[in-house]
């Protein structure tokens, strides 16, 4: 029963998108109109709220760190933080490369886009997400290192009822949400151009991810074809599990199972659970190749090399600040994806229906990266510590 929950939104959303595609001229404007305001109203409660969720999702992971092991989560985040905007950067290249050569994307002028929303309300913007960003970092690192329990007590108590409004509020009403927006793309007649060209590019997405985390699981096995096999071979039933789930939490105690039987070392323990919702090689692919697919269809030129820096070091930042419900990859990446790249409410909209319907995928992808990462960071750690231990008698005889 699990996992048919897990899979109920995306079958909800691909059943919109057929009954769209096929009975979509049967509704009436009117009704467009209103559907196409509702969503955009979600839209704007969902951006007026998003910085306080960024920041309590923010404080709470780097805030409740213990103290202790410094080297341990400094070694780790900045592992994270190189991985995550590495497998952007390369998300970004390749994909277009890829969209380049597949030219299959057919662009659709906005000019095109005339059904207008019944109402448009604009609610005000208590906070920057860039601000929230630098905020919760920077307020979960001061907690961290003075071990302050009242602070970590109230970012936990935050991070809840952050958690509280997506589960209970917002997840509910995604369905309702992107269904305006569907709309108002077949009565725009953009819809099934949107159906056509994208199976591509999921296929694309798929092969470059899974072929870059088995890249890393040979560079962790110095490229032994034995070990670099066994170490594959092992991550399969918690790459099944975040498939069947679309949850990488319930995948955890089989990468863990499956890290330390591949590295022997105790450590991975530790560095699977800190990683789990933060390190996201799937999502780093799948977000950045569809974000470039979008802009394509949408008729906007693929970003310059320094626009596209500037959404990844903002992409790699909104990574610590994920919430681990369904869409919550992408929920953060909303309005770095308007302010850097020039998404519309329509394009935001499309991504988050296209991440969605491809979460099983890239969940599994984030689950197959997280088992690499644990091998590549026990070998680094590993290595840092022994330095450490041998430059430590010299330096007590000094």
């Amino acid at each position: 029963m699990g996992k048919l929950a897990d899979l109920k939104l995306p079958l909800i959303l691909i059943s919109e998108i057929i009954l769209c595609l096929f009975f979509g001229d049967m509704v009436s404007v009117e009704i467009k109109s209103i559907l196409y305001a509702m969503s955009l109203s979600i839209k704007e409660a969902l951006l007026m709220v998003l910085p306080f969720i960024i920041f309590s999702f923010l404080l709470s992971s780097i805030g409740t760190l213990q103290k202790g092991a410094l080297s341990f989560v400094v070694i780790a985040f900045l592992m994270v933080i190189l991985s995550n905007f590495t497998a952007t950067s390369l998300a970004g290249f390749l994909g277009t490369f890829t969209l380049n050569a597949l030219d299959t994307i057919q662009p659709f002028t906005p000019s095109t886009l005339d059904l207008l929303p019944l109402w448009d309300l604009d609610f005000p913007s208590l906070l920057s997400n860039d601000t929230a960003l630098f905020l919760g970092l920077l307020c979960g690192i001061l907690i961290s290192l003075t071990g302050f329990h009242k602070g970590q007590n109230l970012a936990r108590y935050l991070q809840h009822y952050a958690l509280l409004f997506l589960k209970r509020l917002f997840i509910p009403v995604i369905p309702v949400f992107v269904l305006g927006f569907i709309l108002k793309m077949q009565h725009d007649g953009i819809l099934e151009l949107i159906v056509r060209n994208y199976l591509s590019v999921f296929v694309a997405i798929t092969l470059l991810a899974f072929t870059y985390i088995i890249l890393l699981y040979g560079l962790a096995a110095n490229f032994s074809p034995q070990r670099w096999f066994t170490s594959i071979r092992n991550m399969i039933p918690a790459l099944v599990t975040g498939f069947s789930t679309m949850s990488s939490a319930s995948a955890l105690p089989l990468i863990t199972t499956a890290s330390e039987k591949t590295s022997k070392n105790p450590v991975v323990n530790g560095i699977v659970p800190l990683s789990i919702n933060i390190h996201m090689i799937g999502d780093c692919f799948s977000l950045s190749i569809l974000a470039l697919a979008i802009m394509v269809s949408f008729g906007l030129p693929l970003p310059s090399a320094s626009t596209f820096l500037t959404f990844t070091l903002f992409f790699v930042m909104a990574r610590f600040s994920v919430a681990a419900v369904p869409g919550g990859g992408v929920l953060v990446i909303l309005p770095v994806l308007e302010s850097t790249l020039g998404f519309s409410p329509e394009m935001l909209s499309l991504i988050l229906a296209l991440y969605i319907l491809f979460d099983p995928i890239a969940t599994s992808a984030n689950v197959f990266g997280n088992g690499a990462f644990a091998l590549l960071f026990e070998k680094v750690y590993t290595g840092f510590r022994k330095n450490v231990y041998k430059k430590a008698p010299q330096d007590r005889e000094a």
